[in-house]
């Protein structure tokens, strides 16, 4: 049975700010406004950076790390602490990109969960909630399942991914955790009006704050089951338009490709991205319906504008890094931080890194991979 831990605070479920490219976390749209265009990130300026957490002690997203000692952290829409974060979460942050540095600043960093409720038709690589098609990788983190499995027919999840169709009805999760069954429910995706009825992954809608929805809109919502297809909603959030909030500054978004890339560009979410002119990396990188990319650039009206576009490894999640105390410490091939199993049985510690290790409150940098669930740390040493 695999060993995992699971997030301390339950988690409230509110409206949302933004997935993918809306400026939010998960991977999500962006339409509508206007903005002028602006410098790419690495300028030093202010702008929108989106993408999955890989690390801690700062915020570490897309391989920069922002320093989020004086930011507000919201997790879907509560002011939290670094601690109640996990690694896998997607996180929005609003700050800056020191030039040609992988440093940052981070003024606010926001983190929503794209689904919400109980996982059904559960099989390899996929399952269902909320109406909702779920996919997992080698790279998603999955925290708090006790079933010996990742995920099991009847677990109470909560999802945090990247919009893989246009529709938003198919997500990719970096982050599932399992907890205590609730009555709530998340789903994220595109709206669907007929004979003024709302409909949204084939879920009926209804409740006061149904009003005013229009066909077409991509939102997060929140509610509780009238019954099993039926959501009564508490909380709507349009994913569109949050990044738009600031439509000038620097944008950097992690997403997967959701259209067969044209000439001039290609959906991410349902995001329009123009990628002409725009450099490639890898040098001669081939972007295809489905792959996950980095897209840098700034908001030109409704489409972003790409300066660089980066192919990544959908599969990897590359190194980790972790700077904290011990939440838990039961072996040197056993210990827990930032809610994180780790092993650091093979790391080669210094003599001040090992007589440290029974020192309580002492705070240690681990960096290492992904196996399973499970951190193998390859380096560790006391934070001095």
């Amino acid at each position: 049975m695999k060993s995992r831990q699971a997030l301390n605070a339950e988690l409230t479920r509110r409206s949302w700010i933004v997935l993918a490219a809306s400026a939010l976390s998960g991977c999500g749209g962006g339409g509508g406004g206007s903005g002028s265009t602006a410098s790419a990130p690495g300028t030093g300026g202010t702008g929108i950076y989106q993408g999955s957490i890989s690390g801690f002690g700062s915020v570490i997203i897309n391989g920069v790390t922002y320093d989020n000692s004086q930011a507000v952290m919201r997790l879907n829409d509560v002011i939290v602490s670094q601690d109640q974060l996990r690694l896998g979460m997607v996180a929005t942050v609003r700050g800056a990109h020191v030039t040609g540095t992988t440093l940052g600043t981070a003024n606010q960093v926001d983190v929503w969960s794209v689904a919400q409720g109980v996982a059904s038709a559960v099989s390899v690589g996929q399952f269902e909630v909320a109406g909702m098609h779920i996919l997992t990788t080698s790279a998603t983190w999955f925290y708090g399942s006790t079933s010996g499995t990742d995920v099991a027919d009847g677990d109470y999840v909560s999802v945090w991914g990247l919009q893989a169709d246009k529709d938003g009805h198919i997500w990719t999760a970096s982050c599932v955790m399992v907890s205590g069954a609730s009555t709530e429910a998340v789903s994220s995706g595109m709206l669907h009006s007929e004979h003024g009825q709302y409909t949204l992954n084939d879920l009926l809608l209804s409740g006061t704050a149904a009003n005013g929805l229009t066909d077409g809109m991509l939102v997060r919502v929140q509610g509780s089951w009238a019954s099993a297809n039926h959501l009564v909603l508490a909380n709507v959030k349009p994913i569109d338009n949050a990044v738009l909030a600031q439509s000038s500054g620097a944008v950097e978004i992690d997403g997967v490709v959701t259209t067969a890339p044209s000439g001039t560009g290609f959906m991410l979410g349902s995001i329009t991205v123009e990628a002409t002119p725009a450099s490639y990396s890898p040098l001669g990188a081939s972007i295809t319906l489905g792959a996950r990319v980095e897209v840098y650039g700034s908001w030109v009206g409704s489409v972003l504008k790409a300066t660089k576009v980066e192919l990544e490894d959908a599969s990897n999640t590359g190194l980790i890094e972790i700077k904290s105390v011990f939440q838990q410490f039961t072996s040197l091939s056993d210990f827990v931080m930032q809610g994180q199993h780790c092993n650091a049985s093979g790391a080669t510690l210094s003599q001040t890194t090992a007589n440290a290790l029974a020192q309580k409150g002492a705070i240690f940098k681990v960096k290492g991979v992904k196996n399973g669930d499970w951190l193998n740390v390859s380096e560790m040493e006391l934070d001095h």
